[in-house]
């Protein structure tokens, strides 16, 4: 899978290494309970089985300055179209951070591996999450129920749609590289690291 830089983030493939961090961050109920499939309380050896992804899952870590603060991705149905995903640890909302990744995940996925659109849903009382999507150029298209893991009952929550064509006009274009040993790449993972934020 690439890695992704954006302005701020290196967004790359999750690691075994990040179980523990994984566990920590996402685990917190502030967290779990607005996602729908990460438990709470998660162990590591849960969050080590959440970090392999599944067929069709494309899972992005996002890493600022070489720390692990959240997650974004997304996931094929046989349609073609993919449900979009993040989650960000709490130290770090309120930044843009999640609207930065998702934003270069899904670019990476319209561009590159062809999806012709996106889902997403967000819990009824998570309107950060809503605010993100809006921001993504997603619209609203209907209501409905949604399990969540960590609350362990299904959550009203509202679906959005995003077609590839308004993705292309919204979603900037993005640095994507699967080799991390290039002098381009160690530029940006230099321009990344000594950014202020």
């Amino acid at each position: 899978m690439a890695r992704l830089v954006t302005e701020r983030l290196l967004l790359r493939p999750f690691e075994r290494a990040d179980a523990s961090e994984f566990a920590r961050l996402a685990g917190d109920w502030a967290v779990a309970s607005m996602t729908s499939d990460i438990p709470h309380p998660l162990s590591e050896m849960q969050a080590r089985a959440w970090l392999r992804p599944g067929r069709g899952e494309v899972r992005f870590a996002m890493e600022l300055r070489g720390q692990l603060i959240g997650g974004t991705g997304f996931y094929r149905r046989r349609s073609g179209a993919a449900e979009v995903g993040f989650w960000l640890g709490r130290s770090w909302w309120g930044r843009g951070y999640a609207t930065e990744a998702t934003s270069a995940a899904m670019s990476y996925g319209v561009r590159s591996l062809r999806i012709p659109g996106y889902t997403s849903s967000h819990f009824v009382d998570n309107p950060a999450s809503g605010n993100v999507l809006r921001k993504l150029g997603f619209e609203p298209v209907g209501r409905g129920n949604i399990i969540s893991t960590a609350r362990g009952h299904d959550v009203e929550a509202l679906t959005y749609w995003l077609d590839a064509k308004r993705a292309l006009e919204r979603l900037p274009s993005v640095h994507a590289y699967r080799a991390a040993d290039t002098p381009r790449w160690r530029a940006w993972l230099g321009r990344i690291a000594g950014r202020a934020v």
